[in-house]
């Protein structure tokens, strides 16, 4: 099954489609999610990317992430991608824009937009073909495992929690 993103310009202004394959093996701008999702006994959800996957397998990352599909909003792409890797269904409701970041190496061309979400689950059906294995993080342990363990995770989560880290102190105090 050959995917098909939106080709962006420098501004994220669509400019046409591309397959997967083009935009990656071209460097071609595209789209991404990457959602930070707290359980709501304060522990943040992480996942060991399957040794499948062709860009950093087996190394950990976000709750979820994935590509914006052709056609897709970024907040519609969150909310299929937390259905389809975690077997969790949040609405766009319970989905709130914490950060944007543009193109660079480390996001592989993407501009990516993250979220957070609060979710009450005790059984959800991580997709075995994406997900190695899912842990739980207080946010003082996720912090100090980035700094003393920094090979497990994927560049982009790595380029993306020194952003992003401030702000899901803010969202773990006002929830």
């Amino acid at each position: 099954m050959n995917e098909y993103f939106d080709k962006v310009d420098q501004n994220d202004r669509v400019l046409g489609k591309i397959s997967r394959y083009k935009a990656h093996q071209l460097n071609v701008r595209h789209r991404a999610v990457h959602i930070f999702v707290q359980h709501t006994s304060g522990l943040w959800l992480l996942q060991r990317r399957s040794c499948r996957k062709d860009s950093d397998p087996l190394k950990w990352t976000t709750s979820c992430s994935g590509h914006v599909d052709a056609g897709e909003s970024y907040i519609e792409a969150a909310e299929r991608e937390c259905r389809e890797e975690l077997g969790i269904k949040i609405s766009q409701n319970d989905l709130k824009e914490i950060f944007r970041c543009s193109p660079c190496p480390e996001t592989g061309t993407e501009f990516v937009c993250a979220y957070v979400a609060k979710k009450q689950f005790s059984n959800f059906t991580p997709d075995k073909s994406e997900i190695e294995e899912i842990d739980f993080y207080s946010l003082s342990e996720l912090m100090e495992k980035c700094k003393k363990e920094e090979q497990i995770f994927s560049g982009s989560f790595l380029h993306l929690f020194r952003y992003v880290a401030p702000r899901l102190v803010r969202y773990s105090k006002e929830s």
